[in-house]
């Protein structure tokens, strides 16, 4: 496992949210989760973002979606979604699963498990380039 700690700047994202998301390894994998990333690549994003914001009393939202620089960008019917300036800890994948996603988000529980890393269970971003470039961003206390 290897990860390192980036500052990231505050960013929006705009896309289509899902309530109550299981925060796992295995999330993005839901029929639900497929069919929502599914419909955002249809509109030609290159690069596909999840953001998972921790809503009190209710565990985890999505939002499944692409980078906003501007408000224009906002498709109708989106919400929008700021992620503060914070310490992240970058995970990329290393090949303990032969699925990239799933692969990333085993290492950042298995660091948390290590104590390797404290996580502030706030925004998360999860950024996908086709075919397997995914990068996991988990916010650090």
């Amino acid at each position: 496992m290897s990860f390192e700690i980036v500052k990231r700047e505050s960013a929006d994202f705009g896309g289509l949210v899902l309530p109550r998301t299981e925060l796992s390894s295995s999330a993005h994998s839901t029929d639900l989760m497929k069919f929502t990333r599914e419909r955002i690549q249809q509109r030609g994003t290159a690069e596909l973002i999840t953001v998972y914001v921790a809503v009190p009393d209710l565990g985890w939202t999505a939002v499944i979606g692409y980078r906003c620089t501007d408000l224009g960008q906002l498709e109708v019917g989106d919400v929008l979604v700021r992620v503060p300036a914070g310490y992240f800890a970058k995970f990329t994948p290393d090949g303990r699963s032969s699925d990239p996603i799933e692969d990333v988000w085993i290492q950042a529980e298995l660091a948390e498990k290590e104590g390797r890393i404290e996580r502030a269970y706030a925004e998360e971003i999860e950024v996908f380039r086709a075919p397997s470039n995914v990068e996991l961003f988990i916010s650090l206390a």
